[in-house]
């Protein structure tokens, strides 16, 4: 283990650092593009969802209007 310099820094090998710059960049990068592709699949759940739900209010709708057109 490296002793630190006298203003309490540790000195690190410039390969090391860019390697360990090098893991860090690429697995945030791998992070994102996995979050960016499951906000574009949760984008399209909710695009579903919405549809369902319109289709089953027009559904609902006609039935009450059919209802209300019986009792009168």
């Amino acid at each position: 283990m490296s002793t630190p310099n006298e203003d309490g820094k540790v000195a690190i090998a410039p390969q090391a650092a860019l390697n360990e710059y090098a893991a860090i960049k690429g697995f945030y990068e791998n992070r994102v593009l996995v979050l960016a592709q499951q906000v574009h699949e949760l984008s399209g759940t909710v695009e579903v969802l919405r549809q369902q739900l319109a289709d089953a209010n027009t559904a609902l709708e006609h039935e009450l209007a059919e209802k209300s057109g019986e009792t009168e």
